[in-house]
């Protein structure tokens, strides 16, 4: 099978320049929006395409600039024995280092020899595809590949509207599963005989006083029209090889299957139908319920180990990224607003991929949310995603700033993995914080100053303090009963006054620190909320942070609302 070692895209849409090696086997690209996933796909597609032209314009080339030419090269290994003609294709024979990813311009020992196929357009917006080697360049000497070799390497591409597959076509993928093109034209020609045979011989009710006043009006102006009759007209009943199509069981046509039916139909028929191993799908969740969604993922090869074709996927969806192993995640990244303005000759996209070792896979099924934001907030546990996510709740009501709408979204640390799952998110290039309490202090010495070396920022409660700590020695006395009847109704009224009494030993009841709240009743129900789990789950915290601390957030002390700005502070500016 053809596999695509190496792309270069120069001056083309929203892509200044881009280098990538993708991998053998599936490939999915996220990042955020207009970050040029749909502009890469459309690259590969167009430089390998079996397409004797396109209509390229000025929108196509960077920033509108056609002064400097739009280049796309794909370097292409594991060639079909027809691409391996020497005497053809030697001149543009060149090495490709699978250790190091480098291409040399001539074949070695531990080398593979590959081709490069290059798309040119410059200012007069025809397109050129060649062959690309420096040597061969040096020399003047151009070569295209014949067009049996370009289908040997064109890829299917399954978008969103399909539908003209599921019939007899020009360019319908039936006609790729025959052996030979079909063509019935005698067929349909001799039926549409007959069609108008079949009506010539059937009484229409009221044709023939129609027929008898066209027939006076045409003799009284001497317009010589013989004898008239009504029969169907040779070009209204014109059939082609689109008029036929596959139907089901009770006729009716596949064209009128829902999207996603069609959609994973057509896969398989483009996957059978194609001589090239190379696919790409727009949108792979489009139109498919998450069953459905797995089915056209292993159709693609999400769980193959020894990969059979090379697929390009792009996707919005969680539950793909769920299904896909980490391996085959890549995040598009585009150039920042300072990169932009201060290096205009150097604007490189940079596409960031994971290896598939344990820790990154598990955040990847955690935690796959997270990875279709622009930046993560990294939680210690669920308690803290609450609180997130009900101070944001609240600033939507209120019509304050919103970190969702600037991209960011949380994710779960899992306790003690919240370093390892930073550094993975950090790696992809995502701005990473991570928000946790402090009472292990001593234990995470060690493991902050290794994820703050990474750039990863780290908000957390003071003076060891767990966040039940904070809630309550930060809050002032009269939300205590808010907070005590928000864990009755969790826990029940008898087990927090024994929790309340435990923790006291026996000096504080559950009615006194109610009705009679002093500030030595603080620490005891800090301790008494976080052992026996007062508020430990989102939807709690989340109440809490909601109705309770915001609207009395001016009231709280330092010890909670300094780490709690300066998280929403980096969220809103990253």
């Amino acid at each position: 099978m053809s596999v695509i070692r190496h792309i270069e895209i120069q001056n083309f849409r929203s892509i200044k320049n881009l280098s990538w090696n993708p991998k053998p086997g599936l490939n999915c690209l996220i990042g955020p929006g207009d970050s040029g996933k749909s502009t890469i796909l459309d690259a590969i597609d167009l430089a390998l395409g079996a397409r004797r032209s396109y209509s390229f314009n000025d929108a196509d080339f960077y920033q509108l600039d056609t002064t400097s030419p739009l280049i796309i090269a794909v370097t292409i290994g594991k060639l079909h024995d027809e691409l391996k003609n020497f005497e053809r294709y030697g001149s543009f024979f060149r090495g490709f280092n699978p250790t190091t990813k480098e291409i040399s311009d001539e074949p070695s020992v531990g080398t593979e020899t590959v081709l490069t196929i290059m798309l040119y357009v410059d200012a007069n917006l025809a397109p050129d595809w060649r062959l690309y080697s420096d040597r061969a360049d040096a020399d003047g000497l151009e070569r295209r590949l014949p067009w049996k070799h370009r289908e040997l390497l064109s890829p299917v591409r399954l978008g969103t509207t399909s539908h003209q597959n599921l019939a007899w076509g020009n360019r319908s993928v039936l006609n790729k599963l025959s052996e030979e093109t079909l063509d019935v034209s005698s067929v349909l020609a001799q039926l549409g005989r007959q069609t108008r045979e079949a009506f010539a011989a059937q009484q229409v009710q009221g044709v023939t006083e129609v027929l008898t006043q066209v027939q006076q009006i045409a003799n009284r102006l001497g317009v010589s029209v013989g004898q008239l009759s009504a029969l169907l007209d040779v070009n209204g009943i014109s059939m082609s090889n689109g008029a036929i199509s596959l139907h089901n069981s009770d006729g009716t046509p596949l064209r009128q299957l829902g999207t996603g039916s069609s959609r994973l139909l057509i896969s398989g028929l483009q996957k059978a139908a194609s001589c090239s191993s190379i696919l790409i799908v727009d949108e792979a969740e489009y139109g498919l319920e998450p069953y459905r969604i797995t089915r056209l993922l292993n159709e693609l090869g999400s769980k193959d180990t020894e990969p059979t074709q090379q697929v390009f996927i792009t996707t919005h969806s969680p539950y793909v990224l769920r299904e896909l192993q980490a391996n085959q995640l890549h995040v598009v990244r585009k150039p920042s607003i300072p990169e932009q303005a201060f290096a205009p000759d150097n604007i490189l996209h940079k596409i960031y991929s994971l290896e598939g070792e344990p820790t990154q896979q598990a955040t990847l099924r955690v935690c796959a949310e997270a990875f279709l934001s622009k930046a993560v907030i990294v939680c210690e546990g669920k308690t803290e995603i609450g609180l997130v996510k009900g101070i944001e709740l609240f600033n939507q009501n209120t019509n304050n700033r919103s970190i969702v709408e600037n991209g960011v979204h949380y994710a779960d640390g899992g306790g003690e993995s919240m370093f390892a799952r930073a550094k993975v998110f950090a790696s992809l290039g995502y701005p990473t914080s991570i928000f946790k309490d402090s009472d292990l202090a001593v234990q995470h010495v060690a493991p902050q100053s290794e994820v703050q070396a990474l750039g990863i920022s780290i908000f957390e409660w003071g003076n060891n303090n767990a966040t039940e700590d904070a809630i309550f020695l930060a809050c002032p006395a009269v939300v205590i009963p808010a907070l005590l009847s928000l864990a009755i109704e969790r826990k029940g009224e008898d087990a927090v006054r024994s929790h309340i009494q435990a923790h006291s030993q026996n000096r504080f009841t559950l009615e006194l620190c109610r009705d009679s709240f002093r500030d030595e009743h603080r620490i005891v129900l800090a301790k008494a909320a976080n052992k026996k789990g007062w508020y430990k789950d989102i939807e709690p915290a989340e109440n809490i942070a909601r109705f309770i601390i915001c609207p009395h957030y001016l009231q709280f002390t330092e010890a909670l609302t300094t780490p709690v700005n300066g998280l929403f502070q980096w969220a809103l500016d990253v």
